[in-house]
């Protein structure tokens, strides 16, 4: 009787309470993977224990100074009864790890994620994010930008796009508290110095006509809401993390999607997701954001005059644009499992079928 076959993906946050981010790839990532190969998903936690998510073990390690020594541990373990395919997210992981990574997924580059913010380690990141590479067998980028802005120097690389868990979410259709009379615009983001909600707030003050939700959590969630107070805008809420369902309905019932960003987009989530629902997205010409827009004439260049122009212009002309069908024919579930089950494939010799 044969090994177990089993893909084991590093991750950075517990997917029951945060999974907006890197956690919705893995678990599109895992979606190509028949339900024989068994899967797992590790990071670092506040303490230690073990959960399903879906199909997927997850396993927390605590956070503190031998983690990387439970890690190396955990990871011998599941070698002893299986044949292990290692799916990296993380950079540190990877780095400590005393086995080679199989395929290791950037989205943003260590280095040029910390030069942006002249973080004062940004050469160690450096060091590090050179060592994962050469230590990595296969390596993804989620975009040609991620790619670009990598200090990855060699060929054996791949280019697979993000799709949206969304997509797989029943959408129920509920009635919001919008104000029926105003422009309804919405934006799901983390709140964080890089992703520019002073231009939101600076739209929201400037045109009373708007009216703007936006979903997410960060370390700069209570600045907002006291600069939004102190300013008394009533036309614009930042409402926190909400659950999926309730994310779709707003992307459902909304008029209008906004994606805005100072730097440090490898993709642009939000926008495939406002796409799946057919709305106009107006996002910021940084990034990997130009590359995924439908349109180049929905970029904004970060001022609060081009992006409320644009949203004019779009609301008096409107534009000719299958939005849905964008979605489905570049960035929809089945036609991003088709490709990580050609990665998995072709590299691993795992023997996945496309059912």
């Amino acid at each position: 009787m044969g090994k177990d076959k089993i893909v084991i993906y590093f991750g950075f946050n517990n997917p029951i309470i945060y999974k907006r981010g890197v956690e919705n790839v893995i678990l599109s990532q895992s979606g190509a993977l028949p339900q024989n190969i068994k899967k797992y998903y590790v990071f670092f936690g506040e303490k230690d224990e073990d959960f399903f998510w879906n199909d997927i073990k997850c396993i927390s390690i605590r956070h503190n100074l031998f983690r990387f020594v439970k890690l190396n541990k955990l990871i011998n373990k599941l070698y002893k009864n299986a044949e292990c395919v290692i799916h990296s997210h993380n950079y540190l992981m990877s780095f400590f790890l005393l086995r080679k990574t199989d395929v290791f997924t950037v989205h943003d580059g260590l280095f040029y994620l910390s030069s942006q913010t002249s973080h004062k380690f940004k050469n160690v990141f450096k060091f590090i994010e050179k060592a994962v590479y050469r230590k990595s067998k296969l390596v993804h980028f989620i975009s040609n930008f991620s790619k670009k802005e990598s200090l990855y120097d060699e060929n054996n690389f791949i280019i697979v796009n993000n799709t949206t868990p969304l997509e797989q979410i029943k959408l129920k259709f509920e009635k919001e508290f919008w104000s029926s009379k105003k422009v309804k615009i919405f934006t799901v983001r983390s709140i964080e110095e890089r992703v520019n909600i002073e231009l939101l707030i600076e739209l929201a003050q400037k045109n009373s006509n708007l009216e703007i939700k936006i979903s997410g959590k960060g370390p700069l969630l209570e600045k907002y809401r006291k600069e939004i107070k102190e300013k008394k805008l009533d036309n614009i809420e930042l409402m926190g993390f909400l659950e999926d369902e309730k994310i779709r309905q707003y992307y459902n019932s909304c008029d209008i999607v906004t994606v805005l960003a100072k730097y440090g987009e490898g993709f642009g989530l939000p926008i495939i997701e406002g796409y799946l629902h057919n709305k106009p997205v107006f996002a910021s010409n940084v990034s990997a954001i130009p590359e995924i827009i439908i349109d180049k004439k929905f970029l904004v260049n970060n001022t609060v005059k081009d992006l409320e122009n644009k949203i004019q212009n779009y609301l008096k002309r409107g534009m000719s644009c299958n939005f849905e069908k964008y979605y489905y024919d570049n960035f929809g579930n089945d036609v991003i499992r088709q490709k990580y089950i050609e990665l998995y494939n072709q590299f691993f010799k795992l023997n996945l079928s496309g059912s």
